[in-house]
């Protein structure tokens, strides 16, 4: 039985994506999944609308995993990237906020960017929307030991390991990242596994996973 069943009849439970946006029809997402696109304008102005379309399949891969432990919950997708993987501080930042305006009690960012400009305003969006009570969980990488927001302080920082398998997680508290899992996403009928995607981003979605099941099995109130 899934952990969130005890408080599923009264508001389910909601998680946040911050990506390439997600693929709601997809056999590995289907449920309920609301969501918005966050960009800047001609004029570099911060924007919204309700195109969160995933043109690389990269979000989408992410919600999936998140759907298998969590049939019942809501994926509210924050979609901050095009077809370039190219985004900013800024609308991370603004992906955060609202995120957390909508009640995402655990937040995935499969996502990392090297500390600059920018890095203050992401480092202040996280600040406040961990004093909210979200749990932030974000990718980090091997070799770089500072992406952001992985490694700011109270974020979830994850790295993929080859020897853990599928729901294995380790914490390691001493280092850079402080959790590893299993970078592997779920497998797609007809792809071979050594042709389908691995990473960070997989072990980032499998631990938010993790944290939305025991934040789930305490109940809502």
């Amino acid at each position: 039985m899934n952990r969130l069943s005890s408080c599923e009849s009264a508001s389910p439970f909601r998680i946040g994506i911050i990506d390439t946006g997600v693929n709601p029809w997809h056999s590995h997402v289907r449920g309920q999944v609301r969501g918005i696109r966050i960009y800047t304008d001609a004029a570099g102005k911060i924007q919204e609308d309700e195109d969160f379309r995933d043109l690389v399949g990269h979000g989408t891969a992410v919600a999936g995993i998140l759907r298998q432990g969590l049939p019942d919950a809501e994926l509210f997708v924050l979609r901050v990237f095009d077809e370039e993987l190219n985004s900013y501080p800024s609308l991370v930042a603004r992906a955060l906020l609202r995120a957390a305006a909508e009640g995402c009690r655990v937040i995935n960012l499969s996502l990392g960017m090297p500390p600059g400009p920018g890095g203050e305003v992401l480092r202040e969006a996280c600040r406040a929307v961990q004093d909210a009570g979200s749990v932030l969980v974000a990718a980090g990488h091997a070799r770089k030991p500072e992406l952001l927001p992985a490694s700011l302080p109270g974020v979830i920082g994850v790295v993929s390991a080859e020897h853990l398998k599928p729901g294995e997680i380790d914490v390691r508290p001493n280092h850079s990242y402080s959790h590893q899992a299993s970078g592997w996403p779920r497998d797609l009928k007809g792809l071979p596994p050594d042709t389908n995607l691995w990473g960070n981003s997989f072990a980032c979605a499998r631990v938010s996973l993790d944290f939305a099941l025991n934040a789930g099995s305490v109940g809502e109130g």
